[in-house]
C-alpha cells in the first residue's frame, strides 16, 4: 500500500467499512502479498480486533470495533451467495412469507438462518416460506454500509427479476 498509514491500521479500516470481506477479496484490496495480509491478519484477531468466521471454504473477516453481533450476521449472510438472495427476497416481499427453493444448499442456509436468528420458517405442503424477522435492522445495516454492498445486491436483484 501507497502512504505513510501502516498496512494494520489501513487493513482494519478496510474491514471496518467492508465486513464480511474474505481473505482473497482482502488481498485484492489492499494489494498485499499472501503472507503479508496473513500476518497481519493473525495479529489482528490475536488482539482481539478482529473476527473470522468460516463460509464454506472460505474464512470471512469481522471487526470488533464496529458493529454489533447482529450486524455481523447480516453482513455473513450477505456476502453468501444464498444468504444474500433470501435476505433480498425478504426485502422485497415487505413482512410475508415467500417460498424459497426446496434445494439442500437452501434449505441448509435457510436453516442457519433460522439458528441465528434472522428469519423465520413454515412448511406448508411439501415447501418451505421465509420471512425476515427484523427487517428494520437489515434495512438499517445495508444503509450503513450500502457502499460495500452495491455489487452483490445488483447481482441479487437481477437474479430476482431472471427467476421464472
Amino acid at each position: 500500500m501507497t502512504g505513510k498509514e501502516p498496512f494494520r491500521e489501513n487493513l482494519l479500516k478496510v474491514i471496518l467499512a467492508n465486513p464480511g470481506l474474505h481473505f482473497r477479496e482482502l488481498q485484492r484490496r489492499t494489494l498485499s502479498a499472501v503472507g503479508q495480509l496473513e500476518y497481519h491478519l493473525y495479529q489482528l484477531e490475536r488482539d482481539a480486533k478482529v473476527v473470522s468466521r468460516r463460509d464454506g471454504r472460505n474464512l470471512r473477516y469481522f471487526s470488533n470495533e464496529s458493529g454489533t453481533i447482529s450486524e455481523r450476521k447480516i453482513a455473513f449472510y450477505m456476502r453468501n451467495r444464498v444468504g444474500r438472495d433470501v435476505i433480498v427476497r425478504g426485502l422485497s416481499e415487505g413482512n410475508r412469507y415467500f417460498r424459497v427453493p426446496g434445494n439442500e444448499k437452501t434449505l441448509s442456509v435457510v436453516g442457519q438462518m433460522v439458528d441465528e436468528g434472522l428469519v423465520d420458517v413454515e412448511v406448508r405442503n411439501g415447501n418451505t416460506f421465509v420471512l425476515l424477522r427484523d427487517r428494520e435492522s437489515i434495512i438499517a445495516f445495508l444503509k450503513k454500509y450500502s457502499r460495500s454492498f452495491l455489487d452483490s445486491l445488483a447481482s441479487a436483484m437481477f437474479s430476482l427479476i431472471d427467476e421464472p
